[in-house]
């Protein structure tokens, strides 16, 4: 279907024999309108414009736009050229298609039925997009999504595969461009769409996932990739049983040959497996996408090359042992397959991309770095010659401006740094201090973090050489754009081993650049550094407690929506002063209604963390150390009312060595424990210089293995005193989420003060759960729990929970229903999945650490008098995940909880002595403090750690509001005085008045 100036054959023919014209029309095959030839001279839109024109002209001089045949014999001229412009897009000539659809887009935009018309702007931006002119695709996209919505509608005309077709491509063109933010929601709208639907082409499904396993791998969520893959391979060969890949392609969709499906099941296998570094699964995987792809033909492996190099890429990859001479060698093979496939099939691109593969091999595996620049200078060369991304060229150049500097060729490696960023900014860069976090704002991907990272490498291990200033002040300068970036580039979720790799060389860099320039102020370090921090257990206890505000939300939506209008008329040159000035009024007055629901409602919800703000918070007796864990450093942070101060503790490995040390010796009657702790006490808080005069209260932010640690059994070896006996310890999982605890004002639903749980098991019951990899907590027989819990229930007021009615169901009923839980209940903690680690109640049944994580958990305070329910599986950049941390996800304020195995008569001790202190009024911290202090005074042969130092407190500080039994007997004798004078009065003034009127 072909159109020309040469062929207008029925339009000829109406001009010679005009006299039949109506007649003849009706009879006319609409195909020959189509059936042409172009013009060898039309080159230019405007020429095809022109061609177009003169058609359509040809066609008005004998039919109006009202004559019925008129709009069908219009359209066969456009489709005539549509499937020209088709036709050479298949056949690589993006140019001249281009023309052709634009000078469509001019004549037939508003001429088209409006399907036709969405779809004509969907055409040329998927040429546009093929001929790598990605910010005008974008455009086109828009565009066509644009149009597809406007007249989209499930019943009658359901546009739901163009929709995820368009924002598919979209995402892909994102991953060009390196905006990440972008790429991800762009397939997220597509997969809905998609999976919306009954019928679906399964090839578009299938190549939008594996955009999604792309873009996870390289943020590192393995979570989401294998939910993706476990479906894949589930699902597919169902789908290839019903031979559901290739249907309802668009025009400018390719077919593709059937093996190539199988080939991308195996790639993405593969590419999950990246997150596993299965080998064996991983080369059975290749063996299958080898043979499938080697059965397709020469044009067809050379078109889909693609699939097969990448395979062999991500095989490589998981040859990860560099001290594993079999590995490195099968690694090294691979490289070369891949490497000379790339030849054979003539794919350039993945050439380079083997070349660089070979430089991290010769830079990890031998460190032989002149090899390295050899086949970095080479993909420089591709890459040049390919006119590939520029995030990738970049990357190029600052690597080989790495591998020149550790040859100490650092002019040269310099010279690279100018010429990646000259490369990023299309101009010429003298000066590198002049590239700024805005030059990144459409840049967000991981690559560009990268490429920051290198140069500020490079320039951090110059300055280490060298001693020259102006090198640290550049590495910091870059350092500083990379946290920016990854602030960007973090979804604010779950962390995973890849973010907490890049984050973690982030701030090592920072920190270190940071003091050896000796900045003073901090401030905006720390709320740079903790921003990048893991966020997703403040956000959901966030989340978790505004669920049970009181704040009506009739005002908080109305609050979203003055914020939204205001925010609106701000931007709108139109808009008078007075309608601002009534917005404003308005919001205000909204938000003191709020405040007289919740006082502390938006000093709550405020946001990043505001290290200014936080010191407000502080008293002068206060301070919060934040221990911050990179690859090989530790650092402190150390934050009071008056300043912030930065220390390096030092080479990170002997510390974590000394701590797991000192818990193995705490969590029996150990000898070495004194010497461990001492030693600890040097490294870990003698740097950090605290005013022992002033300070008395200290919030310890634990990072990684430090979180086994309890500090207040630390001995200072100058003063022989633990830190207990100087300082009320408490613990917090991070700076936001401790400010934002505090903040966290008390629930207003509970009615009862405490509900104590107190299960009671068969012996039978607990041998069988005996299992090699669970611990199983304290109270196996529970002889100190039931007087325990009933000491504080006397103490407090509320219900204990005892052998049947210590059930799990009971338990959920009562949510909400008191102001603190205690739990003299079983624990275990299963090393193999946290996530079956759980509270046993009676008969065994089980909360596990995954219920509460789902649940909705408003409590004042949680004591696990149980074991180990502070420790679980460390996972870097979260933590460990334990109960407790589960506790705090749920929403509760404040928890209590043991970092090893207590023993059971010394816990219902402190317990007891912690209850006591709490109802006297003081302070949770300080009560849990002065409890362990009693008992030091009380047991001195128990000093040993082991006794008395296992139970730490996270959250909240303030006093509980409780009063004790004393304490409602007088309020409760104090009513009862009051009544009975009101009787008497009573009683007096009616005998008074029956008195004076028997007198009368």
């Amino acid at each position: 279907m072909l159109l020309s100036c040469k062929n207008l054959y029925p339009l000829m023919l109406l001009l010679c024999v005009p006299i039949y014209g109506e007649a003849w029309a009706q009879e006319t095959d609409e195909s020959q309108y189509n059936e042409i030839t172009l013009s060898d001279t039309s080159n230019t839109v405007d020429s095809y414009k022109s061609e177009i024109l003169d058609r359509i002209d040809s066609l008005r001089s004998y039919y109006t736009k009202e004559h019925p045949q008129y709009d069908s014999l219009l359209f066969s001229i456009y489709d005539g050229y549509k499937q020209q412009y088709v036709d050479l897009e298949y056949q690589n000539d993006t140019k001249k298609a281009l023309q052709i659809a634009l000078a469509c887009e001019a004549i037939f935009i508003g001429e088209l039925e409006d399907k036709e018309q969405a779809d004509l702007i969907y055409n040329i931006a998927h040429i546009y997009d093929k001929d790598e002119q990605y910010l005008k695709a974008l455009n086109y996209y828009r565009r066509s999504i644009e149009r597809y919505e406007a007249i989209h509608d499930v019943e009658r005309l359901d546009l739901r595969n163009d929709l995820a077709l368009a924002y598919n491509n979209i995402g892909v063109i994102h991953a060009h461009t390196g905006f990440f933010t972008k790429r991800k929601e762009c397939y997220l709208k597509a997969k809905a769409l998609w999976e919306s639907m009954d019928e679906v082409d399964k090839s578009n499904l299938i190549s939008l996932y594996g955009n999604l396993l792309g873009l996870y791998a390289k943020y590192g969520d393995r979570e989401a990739s294998e939910e993706l893959i476990t479906m894949i391979n589930d699902k597919f060969d169902q789908w290839m049983a019903e031979d559901s890949f290739g249907k309802g392609r668009k025009e400018l969709q390719a077919e593709h040959p059937p093996q190539i499906y199988q080939v991308q099941k195996h790639r993405l296998n593969l590419q999950y497996l990246g997150f596993t570094n299965d080998r064996t699964s991983g080369l059975a995987h290749w063996d299958s996408l080898s043979t499938y792809f080697h059965s397709m033909s020469l044009k067809d492996q050379q078109r889909y090359s693609e699939y097969l190099l990448n395979g062999v890429y991500r095989v490589a990859t998981l040859m990860v042992d560099q001290d594993n001479v079999s590995e490195r060698a099968e690694e090294r093979k691979f490289i070369d397959l891949g490497m000379k496939e790339s030849n054979k099939l003539g794919d350039r691109y993945y050439e380079m991309i083997f070349h660089t593969r070979l430089v991290t091999f010769y830079e990890y595996a031998t460190e032989d770095f002149a090899n390295a620049l050899i086949h970095l200078d080479s993909a420089l060369q591709i890459g040049k010659e390919m006119d590939i991304r520029e995030f990738n060229l970049l990357n190029i150049y600052l690597k080989r401006g790495d591998m020149l500097q550790k040859l100490g060729r650092f002019e040269e490696a310099e010279e690279m740094a100018y010429h990646g960023f000259s490369l990023l900014l299309e101009e010429p860069v003298s000066d590198l201090f002049t590239i700024q976090r805005e030059d990144f704002a459409q840049r967000n991907d991981i690559y560009y973090v990268d490429a920051l990272r290198e140069v500020a490498k490079i320039y951090k291990n110059q300055f280490r050489k060298g001693g020259n200033t102006a090198h640290a002040q550049l590495a910091y300068h870059f350092y500083t754009i990379a946290a920016d970036l990854f602030h960007v580039y973090y979804q604010k979720g779950v962390y995973n081993p890849w973010l907490d790799m890049t984050n973690k060389d982030i701030t090592e860099g920072v920190l270190s650049m940071h003091l050896a320039l000796g900045i003073t102020d901090h401030d905006k370090l720390v709320n740079t550094l903790e921003r990048n921090m893991s966020q997703h257990l403040w956000k959901e206890f966030e989340a978790k407690y505004q669920q049970f505000l009181s704040v009506p939300d009739s005002l908080l939506i109305k609050h979203n929506m003055l914020k939204a209008s205001l925010a609106r008329a701000k931007n709108d040159t139109i808009v008078l002063a007075e309608e601002l000035e009534r917005l404003d009024r308005e919001l205000l007055a909204n938000e003191a209604a709020i405040s007289s629901y919740d006082k502390k409602y938006f000093s709550f919800f405020s946001g990043q963390l505001d290290i200014n703000e936080l010191r407000t918070r502080l008293s002068g007796e206060q301070a919060i150390i934040r221990y911050i864990a990179t690859d090989k450093k530790l650092f402190a942070i150390v934050v009071n009312s008056s300043n912030v101060s930065v220390v390096e503790i030092g080479e990170k490995k002997p510390v974590f060595e000394l701590v797991e040390s000192y818990h193995d010796q705490v969590q029996s009657i150990r000898d070495q424990a004194v010497g461990l702790s001492r030693e600890l006490y040097d490294r870990l808080i003698r740097p950090l210089g605290l005013n022992e005069q002033t300070i008395r209260h200290l919030v310890i932010v634990p990072q990684s293995n430090l979180n086994l640690l309890a500090f207040e059994s630390l001995e200072n070896s100058k003063t022989g005193r633990l830190m207990v006996e100087d300082y009320e310890l408490s613990y917090a999982y991070s700076l936001k989420l401790w400010e934002l605890q505090q903040n966290a004002g008390a629930y207003s639903s509970h009615k009862n003060s405490i509900a104590a749980f107190v299960p009671e098991y068969p012996k039978s019951y607990l041998a069988a759960m005996e299992e090699d990899h669970v611990t199983r907590g304290r109270l196996t027989y529970l002889e100190g729990a039931l007087s325990e819990a009933q000491y504080i229930v006397d103490k407090l007021g509320g219900d204990v929970f005892h052998k049947d009615a210590a059930n799990k169901n009971r338990f959920i009923a009562s949510i909400g229903h008191y102001q603190i839980y205690h739990f003299a209940t079983h624990a275990m903690v299963d090393h193999t999945n946290y996530e079956k680690s759980g509270i046993y109640f009676q008969d065994g049944e089980t909360l596990s650490y995954s219920e509460l994580y789902q649940m909705r958990f408003p409590a004042e305070m949680v004591v696990l008098s149980a074991c180990n329910t502070g420790i679980g599986e460390l996972h870097e950049g979260e933590g460990l995940m334990s109960l407790s941390r589960a506790l705090t996800y749920a929403g509760v304020r404040t928890s209590v909880y043991s970092l090893w195995q207590v023993p059971d008569e010394e816990t219902s001790i402190l317990m007891k002595s912690f209850y006591k202190y709490l109802v006297e009024g003081y302070g949770k911290e300080e009560a849990l403090a002065m409890a362990k202090r009693t008992f030091l005074d009380d047991f001195p042969m128990k000093r040993h750690p082991f006794y008395w130092a296992g139970f730490v407190l996270n959250g909240n500080l303030e006093a509980l509001s409780l009063e004790d039994r004393s304490g409602k007997f007088w309020k409760w004798g104090g009513y009862l005085i009051i009544l009975l004078l009101l009787l008497g009065v009573i009683v007096y003034t009616y005998r008074k008045k029956k008195g004076t009127r028997t007198g009368n």
